[in-house]
């Protein structure tokens, strides 16, 4: 089953980064492009076979796992910029872009390295799996999930109020989009905080998967149908202009 979402999951983004080439060739939102490629990273790395394939090109010593760490601080850094300006939340955009969202950023990020770097790591494993029994592997995992929750915690409330807006003003089409987009920031929490409750359980750690995948699934469909939404809109005030003629 995790399986099957996984390569959804990545057919799903290399379907949108190819669709956004030509807006992203016009100059037109490069940001967008570039998510949906780093994401279609992150979760192609996940997979065992590309995985395997990808780490021995780099050495053998899991520098590909490090890649998706920073694949996914990336993505979630430009996923909130583009988020807090679109919903026009200004507390969101001082939480990521201020002070404090720099330095959580800087922070964990240096961590990260620290940790994998003095952790023992001498061949490929898909996820670390084999060297779960280390603390700074451990530490390491759990480090991977905080700077996403903490952007995730920043978003829910401006895309959840996005989705209400639009539902009552009547489009459907936008407040499906920020309704997918609020449901995989509150699924990025949840698994965050099953992660910490629950680590090297072997059940949770299935379900943090799942949600971890669905939770990109929603997001790629939930970006997707914002263009949607984007381009009806445009068309509507295209055509009451035409009409005002």
């Amino acid at each position: 089953m995790i399986a099957v979402v996984q390569w959804v999951a990545l057919g799903l983004c290399l379907f949108c980064a190819a669709w956004r080439v030509p807006a992203t060739l016009r100059g037109r939102n490069a940001g967008l492009f570039w998510a949906f490629v780093l994401l279609a990273v992150a979760v192609g790395l996940s997979l065992p076979e590309i995985y395997l394939v990808v780490d021995s090109w780099l050495g053998g010593h899991n520098i590909a796992n490090l890649a998706i760490r920073f694949a996914l601080y990336a993505i979630f850094y430009i996923l909130a910029v583009k988020f807090t300006a679109a919903y026009r939340s200004s507390g969101g955009a001082r939480l990521v872009r201020g002070p404090l969202g720099m330095s959580v950023l800087a922070l964990i990020s240096a961590a990260t390295v620290v940790l994998f770097l003095i952790s023992d790591l001498p061949t490929t494993s898909v996820g670390l799996q084999s060297y779960n029994n280390q603390p700074t592997v451990q530490a390491y995992g759990l480090l991977g999930r905080l700077y996403p929750a903490y952007t995730a915690a920043c978003l829910v409330r401006p895309t959840a109020s996005a989705a209400r807006s639009a539902w009552t003003t009547g489009r459907k089409t936008a407040a499906i989009a920020a309704g997918l987009i609020s449901a995989a920031f509150i699924m990025v929490l949840l698994l965050t905080a099953l992660q910490l409750a629950a680590t090297g359980i072997t059940p949770v750690s299935e379900l943090i998967a799942l949600l971890s995948y669905t939770a990109i699934v929603c997001m790629a469909l939930g970006l997707s149908l914002t263009w949607i939404s984007l381009q009806m809109e445009r068309r509507r005030k295209s055509q009451w202009a035409w009409a005002a003629k």
